[in-house]
Formats: structure tokens, sequence, C-alpha cells
């Protein structure tokens, strides 16, 4: 009635006759307790409790949309699947959890997960080649759009039996020669650790250099050798133990995507979930 201005023309709209249109405006006025509609022969104007009422019903029947929206979203969803380029390390201990929390939601959906480096990852997303995935924080190209994800330190791991195991902390010169397990160049701790190095004049005994995580795990178990890791690789491996390495290093992580790319439904709602989780 608001917004036809008359009885006659809302029951036009709503396809029905005028007589129940008037009786269902005068059921909510007796439910509601309040006159809403000035009626003359001219015109229908409401009433302040009448302007209330009309303001509260649009921003219902909006929420109504928006869930409607979010339902059939969802549904549709059920059909897609999530795909997320990741390092190692932390598509091992850190992408199941958060996975698996975002899939629980989604029982529907599946993920397919690849493994990269992180500067890797960074040129992938930029030729389009993957849409979502894992990368530092540090000089991160401003084609991306990045959520920050998690911060973890740089920490020297160990076997029990290792002698830097009596230390309470790992000083950059302590590597000097050191027997050691680490990634390949092109994997952005080893490029960190490889700085720290030649900023102080050190020269690890490089024993083994994989991309392979597990082969690095089982070695450093086997002391062969110490590696250089996140703490959360320590904090979830049975038999490593963890060493601070001194001057400390931060590393920051996000997940990343193309401010100008097209997500796919569910890379768009995992997209949305993460930024909900901030």
């Amino acid at each position: 009635m608001v917004t036809s201005g008359s009885f006659s023309r809302a029951a036009e709209l709503l396809h029905m006759a005028q007589p129940p249109v008037s009786i269902a405006v005068k059921k909510l006025e007796q439910e509601l307790g309040a006159t809403l509609l000035l009626r003359s022969n001219k015109s229908l104007d409401m009433t302040a409790e009448g302007r209330e009422v009309f303001e509260q019903a649009q921003k219902i029947i909006a929420q109504m949309d928006e869930l409607r929206y979010s339902v059939g979203e969802y549904k549709q969803l059920l059909r897609g699947e999530i795909s997320v380029a990741c390092p190692s390390m932390v598509g091992t201990y850190y992408l199941p959890q958060l996975l698996g929390e975002f899939l629980d939601l989604h029982p529907g959906l599946k993920a397919s997960v690849t493994q990269a480096g992180t500067e890797r990852i960074q040129q992938l997303l930029l030729s389009g080649e993957v849409d979502v995935g894992v990368v530092t924080l540090k000089q991160v190209d401003s084609a991306l759009q990045v959520i920050p994800l998690l911060t973890e330190p740089m920490v020297v791991c160990v076997d029990a039996g290792h002698p830097l195991r009596k230390q309470s902390s790992v000083h950059i010169s302590d590597l000097h020669r050191l027997p050691m397990v680490l990634y390949e160049a092109d994997y952005y701790i080893r490029r960190r650790l490889d700085d720290l190095c030649a900023a102080a004049d050190v020269s690890p005994d490089i024993r083994l250099q994989t991309n392979y995580l597990p082969l690095m795990t089982k070695m450093v178990k086997q002391n062969h050798g110490a590696t250089v890791a996140l703490g959360m690789m320590a904090d979830q491996e049975p038999g490593l133990f963890s060493l601070p390495l001194i001057p400390q290093q931060m590393v920051e992580m996000g997940i990343a995507y193309r401010r100008d790319g097209q997500l796919g439904r569910a890379n768009r709602r995992f997209i949305e979930w993460l930024e909900q989780r901030e």
C-alpha cells in the first residue's frame, strides 16, 4: 500500500481482491496494537508507527533475499572444488586443520592441493595458472590480494642426540661447518637462511638438499644433520626438537589471489570464510 498508494492498486499488484488486502492490514494493526495507515478518500498516509514498521519490513525483506542467495550459493558449492597451491611445510602442518574446518562446513565440497615454493606460487597466481595460493607477506606483487594467515618463527630442528640439543638457542655462527639437511635454494626459508649465513660469513656443511619434506625430517631424526624450519614442524613432528635461531627470524604468510581474477564459487566462498575468521 505504501508504494502503490491505495488498497486497490496494492491488490492489483498482488493479484488479489481488495477486501483480503484490507483485512490483512487491519489484522496487522490489531496484532501490533497501533494504527499504521491514515485512511482518506484521496490517499493513504503512514503514521509514525506505520513508518517504523515499513522500514523494519524493508530490512527483513532484504535479509530474506540475502538468505535465499546464501542458501542457493551453498547448494551450488556442494558440487564445487577448492584448489590451493601451498608450500610443503605449511601444507603438512597447518593446512589440514584449516581445510578440515572449511570442508566440515561444506561436506559436499572437494579440495585439491598443489605443492610449490612461495615464489613459484606467486608466479603461478600472476600467470593465472592457479587461483588461490599461500605466499609470504614479504614483497607481494601489487596485483595480488592477500589475507594474513600465520606468523611463525624460523627455528633450528635437531634430533634428541644432536650436540646442539644441549643449547637453549642457536646463533647463526653456530651453523658454520655444521652438517645440515636443507630445502633447495629456490625455497623461501632456504633463501632467508642463505642471506643470514652470507651476512655472518657462515658456511654450513650442506649434506642434503631436497624439497621432499618427509626425506628431510627422516634424515634429521636419524641425526644426519640439523635443519632450519618453521616452528610448527618441530611442534607436530615426534622426535624433532626446536631451538630458537638467533637473530630471530619471523615468517609471515597469507592466502593470495589475483585482484582482477574471477574466482569460482568454491574458491570465492573459501576466501570469504577466511576473511570472516580474521
